[in-house]
């Protein structure tokens, strides 16, 4: 008969290397939330997070990022109307971050195979997608698409 005063504790097994291989996954997951946890509390309209985009300073056109700051504080706020309205294409652009990040983390781990567009065709379709975003975005008459102004 075993010894009641004596405890046996929990042990718990995992995969070699599991730790090491989610590491990169795990850490840009807390970079993520940890950066989307500051804009939920700052708002980025009347005070600026992130230095001014590059392609916005330079020609004064949006870019397709333009207003994914103040989209994520509007999601964070359970604001779509206005999260869209700061970028309309925040929500295809998050879809495929989460997207490619489950990929990686599924692959590095070994817990599933999601699939992922790859090759040049893949590449055109992304960069087409947000070449027309953008020109459509500056033209006159969508001014809705444009991010709205932050102080």
């Amino acid at each position: 008969m075993r010894d009641s005063t004596v405890l046996s504790p929990l042990v718990v097994t995992a995969q070699p290397g599991l730790n090491r291989a989610a590491a990169g996954p795990a850490v840009l997951a807390l970079a993520a939330v940890s950066a989307a946890s500051v804009t939920a509390l700052v708002n980025p309209f009347e005070h600026h997070l992130s230095p001014p985009c590059p392609f916005h300073a330079l020609t004064g056109l949006w870019c397709p990022f333009c207003g994914g700051t103040r989209a994520v504080w509007a999601l964070a706020h359970g604001d779509f109307r206005l999260m869209l309205h700061a970028d309309a294409l925040f929500p295809l652009i998050a879809a495929a971050a989460v997207w490619g990040w489950l990929a990686w983390l599924g692959r590095v781990t070994g817990w599933w195979r999601l699939p992922m567009p790859r090759g040049r065709a893949t590449a055109v379709v992304a960069v087409g997608l947000l070449v027309a975003f953008t020109v459509v975005r500056n033209l006159a008459g969508f001014g809705l698409l444009a991010p709205p102004a932050s102080s």
